[in-house]
């Protein structure tokens, strides 16, 4: 967190002097401290966040994987006039436990074209699809896997 505070320290200055930078240290020092001292935040969890990084950019790899597929999809059925598009609505059950991964798989399936979160309660989910194709599997995306993969890594805590 010290160097993220650091760093943006030195991207809001525009440029880099002695000055800038021991300044710098020491405000993003103070930044750190007062996080560590008042918000619960600790350099354990610095080093459990970094070991997370390679997960996290698998998932926005899979992520952009899924979108482009998806828009390949929807582009077939917009200019495909003989397919008849079936509007669907599915509420199916997650097995990921904390709120913050749960809100990374709704928006995930949101920012998916063809796909909408309408609502998200308890640990179930209810999709608006635009079409009954994109329901299949819904209940079991690769989303929620490797979401789980990252929840059960992170010792049974959130991801």
């Amino acid at each position: 967190m010290f160097l993220v505070f650091f760093l943006l320290w030195v991207v809001f200055n525009g440029r880099l002097t002695w000055e800038i930078a021991a300044f710098g240290a020491v405000i993003s020092a103070v930044l750190y401290a007062f996080c560590c001292a008042f918000l619960d935040y600790s350099p354990k969890k610095d080093l459990a966040a970094l070991r997370r990084v390679p997960k996290m950019l698998r998932y926005l790899g899979l992520l952009i994987m899924e979108i482009i597929k998806a828009n390949a999809a929807l582009t077939r059925i917009v200019f495909n006039r003989k397919i008849e598009v079936k509007p669907q609505l599915v509420t199916f059950k997650t097995p990921l436990s904390g709120p913050v991964t749960k809100s990374v798989l709704a928006d995930s399936i949101t920012l998916t074209p063809g796909t909408i979160t309408v609502l998200s309660g308890g640990d179930e989910l209810t999709v608006h699809c635009l079409d009954k194709g994109f329901m299949d599997g819904i209940d079991d995306t690769p989303f929620q896997r490797r979401l789980l993969e990252m929840q059960e890594g992170g010792n049974g805590r959130d991801a």
